[in-house]
């Protein structure tokens, strides 16, 4: 099955069911960037004691077209208030899996604004709850100010950790801290600098988002051979970082620390 076929089953079963309010598509879709290997992103808007009854039609949908090889109920995700379930059905080839979060309707946000989320396509709204909010553009650049501080600090603290790992001839340990202490930052100043409404976007849409000699620069840290290329590999990520934390204040966008407790953002490499 298609996505869009696979799509309209499940409109078809969720529509006529008074607990489901509304059903969008998100995800790469919102983006234009679905192709072969995208899966199914959809969104659904529940009455608050409708949740279990709108989940009962979602398997009830799956079970018209030869059920599903896995059902996963995630405990944890990033959307507040949201429920969320992955499905591969039986029908599709393996990359079309259906990712479906589901809302009550008592959530005041369903995270659909254009700016951070893309233009979803909206499959049906009952209570005319789609709307996408008006971005707040004060709002957003205080929190990645804040959010700038804290990459600063991680990248002075814990940038160089890697080193610690390899002087104990830890090397799986290293390269874990070198993707999540050095790696992980860098991306998030870039993406500040270079698609600042989905700066914490880590590593999702970096070929689309950020310029070509960018995406090069970084495949080139991302590919590491052998364990003693780590630390030129640090040399090169540190100038990236440092340049463009500096872009960023000649933006205007400089770090922020709220409670003031901070202290030490030396220059130069760690």
């Amino acid at each position: 099955m298609t996505r869009l076929e696979l799509r309209d089953v499940l409109r078809a079963h969720l529509e006529p069911r008074g607990a489901v309010l509304a059903m969008w598509e998100a995800g790469s879709h919102a983006f234009a960037r679905d192709d072969e290997f995208s899966d199914l992103d959809i969104g659904l808007l529940a009455t608050n004691d409708g949740v279990d009854a709108a989940w009962k039609a979602i398997d009830d949908a799956f079970e018209t077209i030869g059920g599903v090889k896995l059902r996963w109920c995630q405990t944890a995700h990033i959307f507040k208030g949201m429920e969320q379930r992955v499905y591969q059905p039986r029908a599709a080839n393996r990359w079309l899996q259906v990712d479906i979060g589901l809302f009550p309707e008592s959530v005041e946000y369903l995270y659909n604004e254009i700016e951070r989320h893309g233009k979803a396509t909206v499959l049906f709204d009952k209570t005319n709850r789609l709307a996408p909010p008006k971005f707040d553009h004060e709002k957003h650049l205080r929190e990645m100010r804040d959010a700038l501080q804290q990459e600063l600090m991680k990248w002075r603290s814990h940038s160089d950790f890697f080193r610690k790992e390899l002087a104990r001839g830890r090397h799986v340990d290293a390269f874990g801290f070198y993707i999540g202490l050095c790696i992980r930052p860098l991306l998030a100043v870039l993406g500040m600098l270079h698609r600042p409404q989905r700066w914490d976007y880590g590593f999702r849409y970096v070929k689309e988002d950020m310029p070509a000699d960018v995406v090069a620069r970084l495949d080139r840290l991302l590919y590491v051979a052998e364990p003693e290329l780590l630390e030129g590999r640090l040399v090169e990520a540190t100038a990236m970082f440092e340049d463009a934390v500096a872009q960023l204040a000649r933006r205007g966008v400089t770090p922020v620390d709220p409670k003031g407790l901070d202290f030490g953002l030396p220059q130069g490499p760690p």
